[in-house]
């Protein structure tokens, strides 16, 4: 089954605390202009596909979900469907876009926006880790970071980092998400 192993966003790792490259989960996060590596095929999106890289396991994280900015969220089900994976939800998110969810290893979450073609925007991470205690040392480091609030999945809590050349956010376990690569 197709799976993303690595993401790379605008976004510099090591001012979290990490290494240069992290690994959370299996997936290795790299810095750089928005690419993604997948095992063994990529779906045909205008995203770049980078080499697979391999990153410095992180404990206590993994990649939940990253988000896939969509003109046609009809064409995107289809270009994921040449590569046999199918939508395993489909619903409208907060600000009444339509949404598919695919399980990619992570989630790769779909959203039709008012984009030219498709675009990584960015990544949510899970930790089982407090999120409070994360707020309050990621703050320490000079980042930007939100209060922790619900999330829009129920029982679920969330904390985004702003200021940030993508979408990052942190959020607390969900029943399916395994915290040890697969």
């Amino acid at each position: 089954m197709p799976t993303i192993s690595a993401v790379q966003l605008p976004i510099t790792w090591t001012d979290f605390g990490w290494p240069e490259v992290p690994s959370l989960g299996g997936v290795s996060l790299t810095t750089g202009d928005p690419q993604w590596s997948w095992e063994p095929v990529a779906p045909s999106f205008a995203v770049h596909v980078m080499e697979p890289t391999r990153g410095a396991p992180i404990d206590d994280f993994v990649v939940d979900h990253v988000v896939l900015l969509v003109p046609d969220l009809e064409a995107a089900v289809a270009t994921m469907s040449r590569i046999d994976l199918e939508p395993r939800l489909r619903m409208m998110i907060p600000g009444n876009r339509p949404a598919a969810f695919f399980r990619v290893g992570p989630v790769l979450e779909v959203v039709q926006a008012p984009v030219r073609q498709a675009s990584l925007y960015g990544i949510a991470l899970a930790t089982t880790g407090s999120l409070e205690a994360l707020s309050i040392a990621w703050k320490g480091l000079g980042l930007d970071v939100g209060d922790v609030k619900p999330a829009v999945q129920p029982g679920r809590r969330i904390m985004t980092v702003h200021g940030m050349d993508a979408g990052f956010a942190v959020m607390s376990p969900d029943g399916p998400v395994r915290l040890t690569p697969t």
